[in-house]
């Protein structure tokens, strides 16, 4: 007969508690809020997922952390980017990213929310994904145009791309 140390039940017991002292303390996981990802490009799609997030902040315990990210698509082609200085590129895309995260930003401070608001350049299904990686996303909720399936395919949409590549669960708001 196996000591009670091996057993299951003794096992998961142990795990969630700790002795201090002689008495045994219950102790309660804390998990960090939820990291939440919207992905803003400044139109009505995105501004719905946003509306969503703010008008169901109580289905949290805890308010979610709401991170921002705004994906600029690269300017013209290689050759083109070549023949500019990356000083311009980037105040290019720096200036584009503010005029999209700064209302998105301002509208969850005043719901009294810190949010974090990011930029990349690129594919934006790619950088989503990669950034919803690297970043320990718990969630990624997008703004869908609401195309049938058949349009959806024809016109290669980001959140469709999303969905299909991304690891992490992906809710679309229409």
């Amino acid at each position: 007969m196996g000591t009670p140390w091996s057993c299951w039940y003794w096992r998961y017991w142990r795990r969630k508690t700790l002795k201090v002292k002689g008495r045994f303390v219950i102790i309660r996981y804390m998990k960090p809020p939820l990291r939440l990802l919207l992905p803003i490009d400044g139109s009505v799609f995105t501004k719905r997922a946003l509306d969503f997030v703010l008008n169901r902040l109580e289905w949290w315990r805890e308010a979610p952390l709401c991170v921002l990210l705004h994906v600029e698509s690269a300017v013209g082609t290689a050759l083109a980017r070549s023949y500019l200085a990356r000083e311009v590129l980037d105040s290019y895309y720096a200036e584009q990213s503010e005029a999209v995260l700064a209302p998105a930003s301002e509208s969850l401070r005043r719901a009294g929310l810190q949010p974090e608001a990011y930029r990349r350049h690129g594919d934006a299904a790619a950088q989503i994904v990669k950034f919803a990686g690297e970043h320990a996303v718990d969630l990624i909720m997008m703004g869908s145009h609401g195309h049938t399936a058949l349009s959806g395919m024809a016109l290669g949409s980001v959140t469709t791309k999303v969905i299909a590549s991304s690891s992490m669960p992906v809710l679309i708001v229409r």
